[in-house]
């Protein structure tokens, strides 16, 4: 197959050429391009075509370095035909030959058709890959999911048993707290714990301290808030023998107590500017010293620091050092309010009711529908301490029967709060038959499917079938 090159520019309009993504099946010889033409930019587009070099030694444009390379290599004759699916180029395929004009028109016919066949295979082929890589990700996704819940519950386990401090719930947003908790516990980042008084930051900062390196080491808090300025900084820092009227003696500060472990500190919006310069270093430097001392003193410990305050907007006011901010915020954890996490109230009155039964000695014989539809529907202001104040309160009044509204403190009303569960009004019952009640409901409401019951009450499909095996539902 011999042609000539009809002399025209590659972009110009010529009845030699065909239009850019122009498709031409009927003749072959419509379909060959002369090589010095060509270029995959001039048609992006086109569905199909091929080149057909009738003899390389005289059609191939040797500014091409393949073009080049086929002479060298000694092949005389090439037919290419591109690989495409849809608008995706997938390759092509090329023949090559030694012999001149080795190729026909029913040679370029049939690797147009083979071309059709592998495209749609290499196509097929792309997809399944892809397929399996979504699914291999989306399964890393679940196995990590999953490991960090089982870390989030050893931990919380863990907790429970060595200390008073609690992790109850299952509220999504406390368990996004959890599940950050979880992941920067193993490091030794500055954590900057942000929520309401009663919320739990305490709580969360000793979750943080029991799944650090620095676990074995001690727990410090302090309470920035509770101190005026020079006591602050003496209990801080520590004070030599002199360093102030009473300091009959040196004394070491929280860092030094810390050392090896953690330094809470509670309310770090209320500390003065002149501890917050001091303690900047401190973040900075790992440096410090005593008051009334010369000697610089090593800062070994992890900060974890609370507030309630909004910090930017303190910064604003210029009663909070931005750079001291910068440094706290590292990674920051927002915990929600007992009012935004209402499903976890019935849970969280249940473990409160057996802790204070067991401190006083008399515990209740539970909770009656009217008084749980009142905690519910309660503000709670000042949150989870407000919770376990006011169980604390009604077991008292109770006097081991079964706590009612009347036993509650004042102002907490029984009114449904929309949107909440419905729990269907019946005679005084304990935590676990309300609990029972509550899954039962949360079942038909989502026509018996488990995994949108589970995210309905806000917990997982294994605890939402765990509890459903507890309760005998079926």
């Amino acid at each position: 197959m011999r042609w000539a090159s009809c002399g025209c520019s590659p972009t110009a309009a010529c009845a030699r050429w065909p239009r850019r993504g122009e498709v031409v099946v009927k003749n072959l010889e419509d379909q060959v391009f002369p090589r010095a033409g060509f270029s995959p930019a001039f048609w992006p587009d086109a569905d199909r075509f091929t080149i057909v070099i009738g003899d390389a030694r005289t059609d191939l444009d040797l500014s091409y370095p393949i073009d080049r390379i086929a002479i060298e290599r000694g092949y005389r004759a090439l037919l290419r035909v591109p690989l495409q699916h849809r608008d995706t180029r997938l390759g092509s395929v090329l023949l090559a030959s030694r012999t001149p004009n080795a190729f026909t028109a029913e040679h370029g016919r049939a690797l147009l058709a083979i071309a059709e066949l592998a495209s749609l295979a290499l196509a097929h082929e792309g997809l399944a890959a892809n397929l399996a890589a979504e699914t291999r990700r989306t399964a890393e996704a679940e196995a990590r999911a999953d490991h960090l819940e089982r870390r989030v519950h050893a931990l919380a386990e863990e907790l429970d048993a060595r200390s008073p401090h609690r992790v109850l719930g299952r509220a999504p947003r406390w368990r996004e707290a959890l599940d950050l908790a979880a992941k920067v516990a193993p490091t030794d980042t500055t954590v900057l714990l942000i929520g309401e008084s009663g919320t739990g930051k305490e709580v969360l900062a000793r979750f943080i301290h029991r799944g650090s390196a620095r676990r074995d080491g001690p727990f410090v808090a302090l309470n920035c808030a509770a101190l005026p300025e020079q006591l602050l900084e003496s209990e801080l820092f520590g004070h030599e023998r002199g360093a102030f009227t009473g300091a009959q003696a040196a004394h070491p500060g929280k860092l030094e107590q810390a050392a090896g472990g953690v330094l809470f500190l509670d309310e770090i919006a209320e500390m003065s500017p002149t501890v917050q310069a001091k303690f900047l270093r401190v973040l900075q430097e790992r440096e410090y010293q005593r008051l009334g001392g010369v000697r610089t003193l090593h800062a070994n410990v992890r900060v974890l620091a609370a507030t309630h305050r909004d910090l930017p907007a303190a910064i604003a006011a210029g009663t909070f050092r931005e750079d001291l901010y910068y440094r706290l915020a590292v990674f920051d954890i927002v915990l929600p309010a007992l009012r935004e996490r209402r499903e976890d109230i019935p849970l969280l009155a249940e473990a409160f009711l057996h802790d204070v039964g067991r401190s006083i000695g008399r515990p209740a014989a539970g909770v009656s529908t009217d008084a749980l539809d009142a905690l519910i529907a309660h503000g709670w202001p000042g949150n989870v301490r407000e919770l376990r104040n006011a169980i604390e309160r009604a077991v008292i009044l109770s006097e081991g029967g079964t706590i009612t509204a009347a036993h509650l403190p004042m102002g907490m009303a029984a009114p449904r709060l929309e949107p909440v569960v419905t729990i269907t009004h019946a005679p005084p019952r304990s935590l676990g038959d309300t609990e029972r009640a509550l899954i039962s409901d949360a079942l038909l409401r989502a026509g018996r499917n488990k995994s949108q019951a589970a995210r309905l009450l806000g917990i997982t499909r294994a605890q939402l079938r765990s509890r459903i095996e507890k309760h005998g539902l079926s």
